[in-house]
């Protein structure tokens, strides 16, 4: 049986280490076959059918490493069928591969969920494929619970999350830990060992406590700015540790809710933009209008696009990662390749999939998204497969 093959053709491809002009990827079954400007590329219609952007940017598929739900689905629900509703939601705006992200719940449900989840893992769907779990929970601070509800927090603990781990098919790729907790610093270290990136987050550490974590095998934060210890000039805390260390990767959500354009901007003149991952932290609500919607066992409001619990707070959003890509070229001024390695390249290498994902060359996943002049998704092509289109 003859693979699928495709050429895609764009005005400019954003690989995203250089900027190809007038440029063709050819496609081969799920792979890239071929890169490079449309003079020294030489293949035939017949042979590649094509998928034309003339006036268009094409970028590697965009890479989510923390989203919770879509269209009214939760992950936590495990199902194909929410699983799928996700997926393609995801996959209208660029987004070809993602972490599906827990939160935390009870002992029981949480098991469940990483089990159905990890079942789930790289299954082929029409949408972004699910390519790993991300366990926001349970083993954060209580102080800085966000959302998660407080009761089912559990104090790190190797041996729970070995028994997490199993459940899971080792699929658990990222764990969310607050290090200052009893045990926190263990999992730390054994979570590392296991090759699952430990990622800082929902916590009150102080910033020798945060730099202990580094030191041990914490390479990423979650979310930053949000959930975490302050920064005081006398008591730098997280914040201290990770703006000033070149190696750390920060989660965000650029939505304009979460973090101000003013903070932002922070972030990336402390950072530089090769360690910052965008984000949609995105939940049921998505794409929904105004009304309840669930995040894990919780019941959110959403109003006006924003989340928030019946106490205010913020409860994830509703942000998609073109958006999000949108909003960092309006506030920060950074060219569009930078901006564009934020979702592709750097989650890529920040987990562990450079290898496959994250860029187009020869040899890596045929995942792409063409992009309109606006920056808006025209076309998305997942595995080689175009997964939507606007026509």
């Amino acid at each position: 049986m003859a693979m699928n093959r495709l050429a895609v053709t764009a005005r400019k491809i954003i690989t995203p280490d250089t900027v190809i002009l007038d440029g063709v990827v050819l496609v081969e079954g799920s792979k890239i076959l071929e890169v490079g400007s449309r003079q020294k590329v030489r293949f035939t219609e017949t042979e590649f059918p094509i998928v034309d952007g003339p006036h268009h940017f094409l970028a590697p598929g965009f890479i989510d490493v923390h989203v919770h739900g879509a269209l009214g689905r939760d992950v936590m629900e495990g199902t194909s069928d929410a699983l799928d509703v996700i997926s393609q939601a995801m996959v209208r705006h660029g987004t070809t591969a993602y972490f599906a992200t827990t939160v935390t719940a009870s002992s029981l449900k949480t098991l469940q969920a990483v089990e159905a989840l990890g079942s789930q893992v790289g299954q082929p769907r029409r949408g972004a494929r699910m390519v790993g779990i991300h366990l926001e929970g349970p083993f954060i601070n209580s102080e800085k619970p966000g959302i998660h509800p407080v009761e089912h927090i559990h104090p790190p603990s190797v041996p729970i999350f070995d028994e997490l781990l199993v459940h899971s098919g080792d699929h658990i790729k990222i764990i969310t830990v607050a290090p200052e907790v009893e045990g926190g610093l263990e999992l730390v270290q054994h979570a590392r060992s296991k090759g699952v990136v430990v990622s800082i987050g929902h916590s009150n550490a102080t910033l020798e406590e945060t730099r202990e974590a580094i030191k041990l095998g914490a390479t990423n934060v979650t979310h930053v700015f949000n959930a975490m210890r302050a920064f005081s000039h006398r008591d730098p805390g997280i914040l201290g540790a990770v703006l000033t260390n070149s190696d750390v990767w920060v989660e965000l959500i650029a939505d304009g809710v979460h973090v101000s354009p003013v903070a932002i901007n922070l972030l990336i003149k402390c950072k530089q933009s090769n360690r910052i991952l965008l984000i949609t932290d995105g939940i049921s609500a998505t794409g929904m209008p105004d009304g309840q919607y669930r995040f894990g066992d919780c019941r959110v409001m959403l109003s006006g696009g924003v989340c928030r619990s019946p106490d205010g707070k913020l409860a994830g959003s509703t942000l998609t990662q073109d958006q999000a890509l949108r909003n960092l070229l309006y506030w920060s001024g950074l060219p569009l390749e930078e901006i564009v390695c934020m979702v592709t390249k750097n989650p890529a290498e920040a987990t562990g999939l450079a290898d496959r994902k994250g860029s187009l060359g020869p040899g890596q996943d045929a995942d792409m998204v063409l992009l309109k002049m606006d920056l808006t998704v025209q076309t998305t092509i997942v595995q080689g497969e175009v997964s939507y289109s606007t026509g």
